[in-house]
């Protein structure tokens, strides 16, 4: 018997309860008010309900045959992320009272990771992953389609957001579909593609393509700055040709200048009437969010403003900094942001060769959007996370068998 078949014996597969559970919890993602759940706290939804049950299955499933995850140097990077949050909610939260759901919510992203890596990195369950994203982003393709179909009709719903900063028109909206923002669900495409395309995936052709295309028209229709990191995301997994590679660090420069370009100046977008695009004199909001949570870095640079607070200010409000690293800085302070970066450099150094393009493109792609946004909160960044961890200890398995 070989060392490989040896170790699989030793380690049986994920049973079908904490795959399904697991599974169709990534299926609720993207579906955060719909259906409504009322506990816990404003943000939480259904899916959080089911990982944890899915945790719970995974907890006495691996004390059962006593075969817990090896621990890596990432997982160094999840305990000191949650350790320095736990510290920013009891010595910097002027309410610690009313940040501990978020410290709560930061425990479950950092398990999500976790869980996330150890049954990724099993045999057969990245299918599973697969074909549970699949379901999940033609049904919010369908509730895209919805939405902006009952827009021009003439009917309201939830499934049309915000323009934030763009003029209300009633000849184009802003599609949120399930999740609560059109940002959001940006964000939710980038990294549904990546898992979609995914050799892993083992998904039929025609499907992938056809789901590819159902995201690239939902995350069109958000007329959000979202649309650069999916193009880049996509971009960087085609990049299979030295031609196709310059192609992607192109795409990269010129998108980077294009997002801190909008930071710094405030432009007038109207989509109907493209050429009557024009820089405002007034700062933007995110330019605004950005500097003041900077200077709240500057005051509170261990522990930052609290668990649970806004470092930053704009039009006269408390607001979030906009700017994922100045947003985890801000607000938890600077040892949790190196915390942070240490885990995602963590993945980079161990990442499997060749490189899964798909998982690091989507990567990319979601640094490029947390440019714009906050984005260390979405619950599909550390799905990702954990995806990319799946993929190194997948090849350390192979290298030690």
């Amino acid at each position: 018997m070989t060392a490989k078949h040896s170790r699989s014996s030793r380690l049986p597969g994920t049973s079908a309860v904490v795959l399904g559970l697991y599974c169709f919890s990534l299926v609720l993602l993207p579906w955060t008010w719909f259906p409504p759940f009322p506990w816990l706290h404003e943000h939480a939804q259904w899916s959080d309900a089911v990982f944890a049950a899915a945790a719970i299955s995974w907890l006495i499933e691996r004390w059962r045959f006593g075969n817990w995850p090896r621990l890596e140097p990432v997982h160094l990077g999840l305990a000191c992320y949650f350790l320095f949050s736990c510290l920013s909610l009891f010595f910097a939260s002027p309410h610690p009272a009313s940040g501990l759901a978020k410290l709560v919510g930061i425990g479950e992203l950092c398990t999500l990771a976790f869980i996330t890596s150890d049954l990724a990195s099993r045999p057969g369950v990245s299918r599973g992953i697969g074909r549970a994203i699949v379901v999940s982003a033609l049904l919010t393709a369908l509730a895209a389609v919805t939405g902006l179909v009952l827009f021009y009709v003439g009917t309201g719903s939830q499934l049309i957001g915000i323009y934030g900063e763009l003029e209300p028109s009633p000849w184009y909206a802003r599609v949120q579909a399930g999740t609560h923002n059109p940002n959001l669900l940006a964000s939710f495409c980038i990294f549904a593609a990546a898992v979609v395309a995914r050799r892993d995936s083992e998904l039929p052709v025609a499907l992938r393509r056809i789901t590819l295309g159902a995201l690239w028209i939902t995350m069109l229709v958000t007329f959000s700055r979202g649309i650069l990191g999916f193009a880049l995301a996509a971009a960087i997994r085609n990049a299979t040709t030295p031609w196709r590679r310059r192609i992607a660090v192109s795409a990269a420069a010129v998108f980077l200048l294009l997002i801190v370009s909008a930071t710094f100046w405030k432009p007038n977008l109207d989509p109907i009437h493209p050429f009557d695009t024009h820089i405002e004199q007034v700062a933007s909001t995110r330019f605004q969010a950005a500097t003041s949570s900077l200077i709240s870095l500057t005051t509170h640079p261990v522990f930052g403003t609290g668990l649970g607070t806004h470092p930053g200010l704009a039009r006269g409000l408390p607001f979030d900094a906009h700017l994922t690293p100045v947003n985890i800085a801000g607000t938890l302070g600077l040892p949790a942001l190196i915390a942070f970066a240490f885990l995602v450099a963590s993945h980079w150094k161990r990442r499997s060769r060749p490189t899964d393009l798909a998982i690091w493109g989507g990567l990319a792609g979601l640094a490029l959007d947390g440019l714009a946004q906050d984005v260390e909160d979405f619950r599909h960044v550390w799905v990702m996370i954990g995806l990319a961890d799946a993929k190194s200890r997948m090849h350390d398995q192979s290298d030690r068998a």
